[in-house]
């Protein structure tokens, strides 16, 4: 089968199997990477920089030395 065959009979499918197609293309492409699939059931940690003001005011003083840097040269 062509691509362009995939493709067309793929649109005739109803959302929820487009929905399953998509996700059984997801874990294959997962496998072929050699990425560890997230589980559903778990709890991941992920990083925010909600209450971190004090490194944005690190940044933001990183940024300002920069400026002044890059004003000294002009």
């Amino acid at each position: 089968m062509s691509n362009p065959e995939l493709l067309a009979q793929l649109r005739q499918l109803s959302h929820a199997e487009k929905v399953e197609v998509m996700q059984f293309l997801t874990a294959e492409l997962t496998k072929e990477e050699g990425l560890k699939s997230l589980d559903n059931a778990a709890v991941y940690r992920a990083w925010s920089p909600y209450d971190y003001g004090d490194a944005a005011q690190k940044l933001m003083s990183l940024l300002e030395q920069e400026e002044t840097t890059e004003n000294a040269k002009c």
